[in-house]
């Protein structure tokens, strides 16, 4: 019995739907800050128990689909619209949970990969890591 071609794209579109494309270092996402607004996080390292990013403290009413490298930015704790993190250690599922959406690559620097180098000497647990979450 032969199938329609329009069953067999369908079902094959169907079971790619929930397939996720691998991380990438130097990769900035759009991710789902879960309270309302869109934020940008850049992939520093992808381990096999997490993600690290850089999470920038520029907020997006809709989720954006380009960025202007020229205004992201981490701020400072002491900025009324709130801060970014340099570094951010999750776990893959606490990464995925942002539902994140790939926006363009951009060349990692030596200064982006400070908090990671400090958190490594320290030997750091992941943020989603009933291991280490307290």
């Amino acid at each position: 019995m032969r199938l329609p071609l329009v069953v067999l794209l369908t079902a094959a579109v169907a079971g790619c739907a929930g397939a996720t494309e691998p991380l990438r270092a130097g990769a900035l996402y759009s991710v789902d800050s879960g309270e309302g607004y869109f934020q940008v996080a850049k992939v520093l390292v992808v381990d096999s128990t997490g993600v690290h990013v850089r999470l920038y403290k520029n907020r997006f009413k809709t989720r954006p689909d380009k960025v202007d490298f020229e205004k992201l930015s981490l701020g400072s704790i002491d900025n009324p619209d709130g801060f970014g993190m340099g570094h951010l250690p999750l776990t893959h599922e606490a990464f995925r949970a942002w539902e994140p959406v790939f926006i363009v690559e951009s060349p990692i620097t030596a200064d982006e990969l400070e908090g990671y180098r400090q958190w490594q000497a320290a030997k750091g647990g992941y943020f989603g890591d009933p291991q280490h979450d307290d």
